[in-house]
């Protein structure tokens, strides 16, 4: 289930994502003039620095977003190396 804090209604024109567990880098996507953070976890604590700081926070699942960077980093390897591999999708609600 996303998690998102903030309003529906801000424009956004710049995104910072960071997969997995990086909520604890609002702020730097804040100083770097992010109007959207997305990551997989959210604390109480990044709720208050979103709100704090004017920028929306997107929780959309630790695995969720690992798991495209991961099939495409398999496919790289593939390619350049010339070995086989299969990408097995075990979804997981956390």
């Amino acid at each position: 289930e996303v998690i998102m804090v903030g309003s529906g209604d801000t424009a956004v024109t710049s995104v910072v994502w960071c997969t997995g567990g990086g909520q604890n880098y609002i702020d730097e996507a804040a100083d770097a003039g992010a109007d959207l953070f997305v990551t997989g976890e959210i604390s109480e604590q990044t709720v208050h620095v979103a709100r704090e700081r004017g920028i929306a926070f997107i929780a959309a699942g630790h695995h969720a977003t690992e798991r495209y960077g991961v099939r495409r980093l398999g496919s790289w390897i593939a390619d350049h190396y010339g070995v086989q591999h299969h990408f097995i999708d075990i979804d997981s609600p956390a």
